[in-house]
């Protein structure tokens, strides 16, 4: 299914104010990300992308690690400035809209993402523009999700995005990219009930997939039922399985080719 960003931007924004409480898995994700940074960031860091910057929580990350850096933040929410970028307002930076059509500028020692390149339409144009907007050498780090991600939810719904494979993901990153990192995990959430895995799911923003699907009581009570069927955990409650793939890659130095001379 193609994203309607529209959709998306109204979805999270109407998530913020719940998002930080109920992003358990995100802030997983961020510590292996920021894990990757630790092993493969440059020695000098001087700017920073990152894409789809949400609440915040990723950012404050980056600008912990990269004190001396100075962060360009989008996001499709004009409304995602979190409280503390205002401690420091020179070094930070605001591009919001679509980051596949914006100018989000060059020049980045870093270009960084958590959990939000599942809503491109096209990733491939994206990593190939990432790589322009590198410095020589500069490193992308980020995290997306295996076709795997979210399964009961897909399954029992009929709705979801679509999630390039691992194998598609190297296939586009190897052509202007040497891979460094390239790794799948599971994160497993426990909830109390099938009703709760869906209000986590509200409360982060990731419902934003079917504008056509309407939770009827008839629809609710049958996911209830068929969810505890197959996914219940031995204390009777039920698991909700995250497949994040992690990626570091450094973009390929350029060569400078001699003219050829015939002898």
């Amino acid at each position: 299914m193609m994203p309607d960003k529209q959709r998306i931007a109204a979805r999270f924004a109407a998530a913020v104010p719940h998002y930080n409480h109920h992003a358990g898995a995100q802030r997983m994700i961020h510590n292996e990300l920021d894990r990757l940074l630790a092993c493969h960031a440059p020695k000098h860091v001087a700017k920073i992308l990152e894409i789809g910057c949400g609440t915040g929580l990723f950012s404050r990350m980056l600008a912990q690690r990269f004190p001396q850096a100075k962060l360009v933040l989008n996001d499709l929410n004009a409304a995602c400035v979190p409280d503390w970028q205002h401690d420091r307002p020179s070094e930070t930076e605001y591009r919001f809209g679509d980051a596949e059509q914006i100018d989000l500028g060059s020049g980045y020692n870093i270009i960084a993402s958590a959990s939000a390149l599942q809503w491109l339409e096209n990733p491939t144009a994206f990593v190939k523009r990432a790589a322009q907007m590198l410095v020589s050498d500069g490193l992308l780090v980020f995290n997306t999700f295996t076709p795997d991600n979210l399964h009961p939810i897909r399954t029992l719904t009929g709705s979801g995005l679509h999630y390039p494979t691992q194998a598609e993901w190297t296939d586009w990153l190897n052509r202007d990219y040497d891979i460094i990192s390239l790794e799948q995990r599971t994160i497993t959430l426990v909830f109390d009930s099938p009703r709760d895995v869906l209000r986590h799911l509200q409360y982060t923003g990731v419902t934003a997939t079917n504008a056509d699907f309407v939770w009827t009581k008839q629809r609710l009570q049958a996911f209830e039922a068929q969810y505890r069927d197959h996914h219940v955990l031995p204390d009777s409650r039920v698991g909700l399985d995250y497949t994040p793939l992690y990626v570091a890659a450094r973009k390929k130095p350029t060569t400078c080719r001699l003219p050829f001379k015939a002898a």
